[in-house]
């Protein structure tokens, strides 16, 4: 969780600079770059002031007291600065390369100049085979054009700069990220440290115990809320459990002894009657099936309570032994109407379950099987393990069920097609659901895997 934590928290901070560096980047650099063009302008305009009183002094000769201005902005400036006179011819560079009194008309900025019109712009220089960005401005006298000055430099120059103040940016985005994720560790560690201890409680509070309280006194002041918020709350569930068993307590004691007073009316009435077959004992013999299965039903619903109030702790078990066991048990019944009764899988299948589920959940499993399963066919009962979960499958060889009669075969007080004559209560499966959550596990009902008419009841549990 914290490291989770920690990388959200580095995440955002992420995001926050790649959605103010990004638009940053690119106005520095088309800033960087008018600040470059404007201090070439700028010096190319000093520069030809300078160049005005030569040029106009001397009538466009070569003119070496030009020369130690041009050599004087050179040292300042990665620059190359050509001065040409009235007809183009060079007068004065930076540049050794190239001798005076070359003609430099035939250049488009320097054409333009001549004729009045500062040039700013870039373009192919076939001289230095790349791009060339350039200033030329005219050195005027009045309105006569003396000559023109022209700061000129390969665009790759002027492209390192900008990115050199670029990956400034870059790096101070690094910086920012690298303080943010060491103001991330803490506070991370500040806010899950609490949220843990409170996850803790919530899955003691999960696992049955109604007395976990939450340490509300450390943390955030929100996790400090949540803290005595989960309190509260599992005060007044555990005060509702507590209430519930009571209440279950007294109904078991309350309904039991009139159930068996009424019993006990009932026998006396038929011992009176005798055990002719007149209407009386008949009816008499019904209203003892009804007290026996509304007695079952009391003690099935408040089992079902003591299993959702309760907080049994959990053993390991052998599977592959309490099938057998339970098979033992059961096969007897089952030879009456010529049904086998077969064990396949493991020969030995540890899981966590709470004591005495699995032989409740096999039994109940079995007994709905015997109910569906026609005569002369089999119900095989496998172990086997996927992953890490052991699964117990009753498999039979009755009708199934449908997908949608599947999800509700677990809730009280459903019986199928099946089982509506027979007798019970409708809790059975209720109840298996019920163990099988208590113990970890999952109970389902699933079609036969081969395609064969029959249902597969399983109980899953963790493997040990």
């Amino acid at each position: 969780m914290k490291i989770r934590l920690i990388g959200a928290l580095v995440t955002v901070a992420v995001l926050i600079l790649l959605v103010f560096s990004i638009p940053l980047a690119t106005f520095v650099a088309q800033v960087e770059r008018e600040r470059l063009v404007t201090a070439l302008e700028r010096d190319a305009f000093v520069l030809a002031g300078h160049a005005k009183e030569t040029l106009n002094t001397t009538a466009g000769s070569v003119l070496p007291s030009l020369q130690p201005y041009v050599d004087s902005y050179s040292k300042s400036s990665d620059a190359r600065i050509v001065v040409t006179n009235a007809s183009g011819l060079v007068v004065a560079s930076s540049d050794p390369t190239i001798a005076f009194g070359r003609d430099f008309s035939n250049r488009l900025e320097v054409a333009g100049a001549l004729k009045g019109l500062p040039a700013v712009g870039e373009r192919d220089s076939a001289t230095l085979g790349e791009r060339l960005l350039f200033v030329a401005v005219p050195v005027l006298l009045g309105d006569t054009v003396l000559g023109v000055v022209r700061f000129s430099n390969p665009k790759s120059v002027v492209d390192e700069e900008v990115q050199r103040h670029v990956k400034g940016i870059a790096v101070a985005g690094l910086i920012t990220l690298l303080a943010a994720a060491l103001v991330a560790i803490p506070l991370a560690l500040t806010i899950a440290r609490p949220i843990g201890r409170l996850r803790a409680s919530t899955e003691r509070l999960a696992d049955g115990d109604f007395s976990v309280q939450a340490d509300d006194t450390k943390g955030p002041p929100e996790v400090r809320e949540l803290s005595r918020s989960f309190n509260a709350m599992a005060g007044r569930i555990g005060l509702m459990l507590e209430s519930q068993q009571q209440f279950s307590g007294a109904v078991s004691h309350q309904l039991r002894t009139p159930l068996t007073a009424l019993r006990l009316r009932l026998d006396q009435a038929q011992d009176a009657v005798g055990d002719d077959m007149s209407p009386v004992a008949i009816a008499l013999e019904a209203s003892r099936v009804e007290i026996d299965r509304l007695q079952e039903m009391i003690e099935q619903l408040l089992a079902l309570s003591r299993l959702e109030g309760g907080s049994a702790a959990t053993v390991t078990v052998n599977a592959s032994a309490i099938v057998r066991s339970r098979i033992a048990v059961w096969d007897s019944l089952a030879a009456e109407r010529q049904i086998t009764l077969k064990v396949l899988g493991l020969e030995t299948a540890p899981c966590v379950a709470l004591e005495g589920a699995l032989e409740q959940i096999v039994d109940n499993y079995i007994d709905n099987a015997l109910t569906a399963a026609p005569d002369n066919s089999t119900i095989t009962v496998e172990v086997h393990r996927v992953q890490r979960h052991i699964h117990v499958d009753v498999i039979d060889e009755g009708p199934g069920l449908s997908e949608e009669k599947r999800a509700l075969a677990f809730e009280r007080f459903w019986r199928g097609a099946t089982t509506e004559n027979a007798p019970g209560t409708g809790l059975g499966l209720a109840i298996v659901r019920q163990l099988a959550v208590a113990s970890g596990g999952v109970a389902e009902l699933l079609p036969r895997a081969d395609g064969n008419s029959g249902l597969v009841a399983r109980i899953s549990l963790l493997a040990r």
